[in-house]
């Protein structure tokens, strides 16, 4: 990872670390990611494999212990927790849900950091966490957050922000991201989300278009959607890109890609597909990771780890240059601070 010797060193944990969006974009704002956590052993070892000087503590967040696990103090703490609970898909069961409670461990572990906790906490879910069970969801985070000593009020530190608007990225993703600051570090809890950035680049250059993908990402003869693109495509676009949903083809008319998601390894069904010179076949990981901003240069997959945990682990992970934005006004917060 690069480091800066011109600028202080703030520390970052990361809470849901997954294959290690958060912390790239941290690391690209030359701030040093001293821990980790993350239970699904795929996503650990692509973390392992990437981040091999911050210790990864490979457990649920339930038996994680700021003293046990001798968790060091740090500047700021991200957190992607789970969002099936509030997603619209699914059956919503929030904090009902074992994955939705998961929020309060992070609580918990901010709690057990006492007068060391995290200066400024940056959590990541999906848009319809806001009106889940009519907003009761969002108000109990809100109340936890604030209980736990920190600034956080809904109509200032939230944002939904979306990679295709606020990056130069073409994937039409949302998310909701979560700022709050420490009582005993800031005098106000103002948290400066970017704003939309107009130069979104044409989706096609993020794909290999110019080359042979392996002949397992094309649709064969004897697969049973094969048929079901070739009519989409022939009625649409020959350059957009369509993705299989339950029983039917959807066509992304602007110029953007659809939403990467974690299951779109599984099967035919969610995964963004193009037509190319050679036929029509699946998007591959190494161009889905182009669309979530993850550099070659500075990110690979170890080679044990299939592709339909590839696919799974960048469906989960977060748009780096986006939450780099979000790391650099963390940045800008913490000199203010110090009197940088």
């Amino acid at each position: 990872m690069r480091t800066s010797k011109k600028k202080p060193q703030y520390k970052v944990g990361s809470l849901f670390a997954g294959m290690g969006g958060f912390c790239l974009a941290f690391a690209n704002e030359d701030f040093k990611v001293v821990w980790a956590n993350e239970k699904d052993r795929f996503a650990v070892e692509t973390y392992a494999h990437n981040f091999q000087a911050t210790t990864m503590h490979h457990k649920p967040i339930e038996d994680l212990s700021v003293v046990a696990d001798d968790l060091g103090t740090v500047d700021v703490l991200t957190a992607g927790f789970p969002c099936q609970p509030f997603s619209k898909a699914g059956v919503k069961l929030g904090f009902d849900d074992e994955r939705g409670r998961a929020f309060f461990e992070i609580i918990r572990l901010i709690r057990e950091f006492g007068n060391d906790r995290p200066k400024i906490l940056l959590f990541e879910n999906v848009q319809h966490l806001l009106t889940h069970d009519r907003g009761r969801s969002f108000s109990r985070i809100t109340q936890e957050i604030q209980a736990a000593g920190y600034w956080f009020m809904p109509n200032q530190n939230t944002a939904v922000l979306n990679t295709k608007t606020h990056t130069e990225i073409p994937q039409n993703r949302e998310r909701l991201y979560m700022a709050a600051l420490s009582w005993d570090h800031f005098r106000t809890n103002v948290f400066h989300f970017p704003d939309p950035d107009p130069a979104t680049i044409d989706y096609r250059t993020y794909l290999d278009l110019d080359q042979k993908a392996e002949d397992s990402f094309y649709f064969n003869d004897d697969s049973q959607y094969k048929k079901l693109f070739e009519e989409s495509i022939d009625a649409g676009d020959a350059d957009s890109i369509y993705m299989l949903r339950r029983n039917y083809v959807r066509e992304n008319k602007s110029n953007t890609v659809f939403a990467l998601m974690a299951n779109m390894g599984d099967g035919g069904h969610n995964v963004p597909v193009i037509q190319d010179t050679w036929g029509i076949r699946k998007l591959t990981p190494a161009e889905c990771l182009r669309l979530q901003g993850f550099a070659k240069d500075q990110f690979s997959f170890p080679s044990q780890v299939s592709r339909i945990q590839q696919y799974r682990q960048i469906g989960n992970a977060v748009t780096v240059p986006l939450v780099q934005k979000l790391a650099a006004e963390c940045r800008r917060l913490l000199d203010e601070r110090n009197g940088k």
